[in-house]
């Protein structure tokens, strides 16, 4: 998971403000930035103080202790809005059947069909987008954990 995030924080600028939204971050969260420095340099990520903080997607947080809660709250994310950081999780339920029709086949034949669903699913989601045209943020929420 570690090299995964640090592959991702290389895409975007060090001083970009981040939030990484982990439905387990308050564990995960713990000695990162040591993880981080220990992996090979051309996936260690330069994080400047301050420009990463953790949060606890919504529907999430309510299963964590009060603690967690308040320290990792999405409502409390400067920037954030009103961002439930569940989009990742949306798209497993319609993956149930189709993992379950798969259960037989072989591996390349199982990949392949999954790997349709999810062209599908992204396909569904360009379309859906109109005349929407994001513009550029200055802050970032990055989905880790699937």
């Amino acid at each position: 998971m570690d090299y995964i995030f640090a592959s991702i924080l290389g895409h975007y600028p060090a001083l970009l403000q981040k939030g990484a939204s982990y439905d387990i971050t308050c564990q995960w969260s713990i000695h990162l930035l040591e993880r981080l420095a220990a992996l090979p340099s051309h996936v260690r990520p330069i994080i400047p103080t301050g420009t990463l903080r953790y949060v606890i997607p919504k529907l999430h947080i309510h299963s964590h202790k009060l603690n967690s809660q308040l320290n990792y709250s999405l409502n409390l994310l400067p920037g954030a809005g009103r961002t439930d950081g569940e989009g990742i999780e949306r798209s497993w339920a319609s993956l149930n059947p189709v993992a379950n029709s798969t259960k037989e086949m072989g591996p390349g034949a199982r990949h392949d069909t999954i790997d349709d669903h999810w062209g599908h699913w992204n396909w569904q989601k360009t379309v859906g987008l109109g005349g929407f045209f994001p513009l550029y943020s200055i802050r970032v929420i990055l989905n880790v954990g699937y």
